[in-house]
């Protein structure tokens, strides 16, 4: 998701939820998996009224990536670093933070990219292995997670240039999905590894604070802006988005919620929605994949209209500065101005768009070509 997605590719296609109204709500399979990929270089049909511009009139290489055909790698905000999960990736139940069952099939490279010259230059190799990758970045450092069994789960910082790893979350609580954003403030799901719900924690310039209704399973936080933090919310079976002010001396008498499903939330569904997305943290908009909608919504609690929908079928969706958005179905990118219901075609096959803060490539998009990824940088502040 694609975790981010897009973090697997399987998350790309949560089209198993149809209604609100069902008890259980199946996972990806791994059929539906390889259908995913057999997407990847399928062609559309242009639309009578669409406008089509060929890639390599507005894209320019800036690397290739290995890709494990299953996690999306993270890529630092200012479009420069990039880390590839690679190796037998882990159950569903791990990263959904259900199982804390160590395991060391996983390895993490580095990468420097390079939007300028598209130059290769040779990765480098993190020695620690089991490592889960988390798609939050800034860019200073990426985010992973350990589990250890009896021993915690633990979260560490990979520094983008030397690839030395620091455990800062190192308790025996079971630590998952952690964020961060570009002030270097940090948030993350904990629970007892005898508990059975999670609750967030959060380390910002107003200190560590602990967000918890005392009765709801909290996950996947992500940041929002640079006061704002949005996580997933699993409660009598009723999954829901939650948004906090982080201004405030107890954010959790601030939450908005925002009901995606009303039953058979589960914590692995929550994972393929929160992943589907690499979100864009200095933003203060954030899209989201809804299983029942079958697209990417935007949530804008407060506003006149405060969810739209994106195209039929997206699949990914990142913000442009002038209000628009980079859309991806599993066929196509466009960039879809709110209020329309398509637009200007950007690519006609799958790209997952990431934005970035830079001013000379204001996104890149990650192309899939078997177990590699092309990464594309873009201009569309031009």
């Amino acid at each position: 998701m694609f975790k981010q997605v897009l973090f697997s590719i399987s998350a790309m296609f949560l089209h198993a939820c149809g209604s609100t109204t069902k008890t259980t709500i199946p996972l990806t399979s791994d059929e539906d998996k390889l259908a995913a990929i057999q997407t990847l270089n399928r062609t559309i049909q242009h639309l009578p009224n669409a406008i089509v511009t060929t890639s390599t009139d507005i894209d320019w290489p800036a690397g290739t990536l290995p890709w494990d055909r299953y996690t999306l790698p993270a890529i630092s905000p200012n479009g420069l670093h990039a880390a590839a999960q690679l190796g037998s990736p882990p159950s569903i139940q791990t990263l959904s933070g259900n199982d804390n069952t160590p395991f060391d099939s996983t390895i993490i490279e580095l990468h420097i990219l390079d939007p300028v010259l598209g130059q290769k230059t040779s990765p480098l190799l993190i020695e620690e292995r089991g490592l889960i990758l988390s798609p939050s970045t800034n860019n200073e450092y990426l985010l992973v997670e350990r589990p250890l069994g009896e021993s915690g789960r633990w979260i560490g910082q990979i520094d983008w240039d030397t690839g030395k790893l620091r455990w800062v979350v190192s308790d025996n609580f079971i630590n998952a999905f952690p964020t961060t954003n570009m002030n270097g403030d940090i948030a993350w799901s904990r629970r007892h590894r005898t508990e059975g719900r999670f609750h967030l924690v959060a380390i910002t310039s107003r200190g560590k604070r602990i967000i918890d209704d005392q009765k709801s399973d909290w996950l996947l936080p992500t940041f929002v802006g640079l006061d704002r933090l949005r996580a997933y919310r699993i409660l009598d079976g009723q999954l829901s988005l939650v948004e906090f002010d982080l201004q405030a001396r107890n954010p959790m008498l601030t939450s908005i919620s925002l009901p995606i499903v009303n039953t058979g939330g589960k914590r692995e569904l929550a994972w393929q929605i929160a992943t589907t997305n690499q979100t864009a943290s200095w933003h203060s908009t954030h899209a989201f994949y809804h299983p029942v909608k079958k697209r990417m919504v935007i949530w804008q609690p407060g506003q006149p209209l405060e969810t739209i929908v994106l195209v039929e079928n997206s699949v990914a969706a990142t913000p442009v500065n002038d209000g628009s958005w980079l859309v991806a179905t599993d066929d196509r990118i466009i960039r879809q101005e709110i209020g329309n219901d398509d637009g200007v075609h950007i690519r006609n096959h799958l790209a997952i768009p990431i934005a970035t803060t830079s001013k000379q490539w204001t996104h890149l998009m990650l192309v899939p070509q078997g177990n590699r990824l092309d990464v594309r940088a873009i201009n569309l502040d031009k």
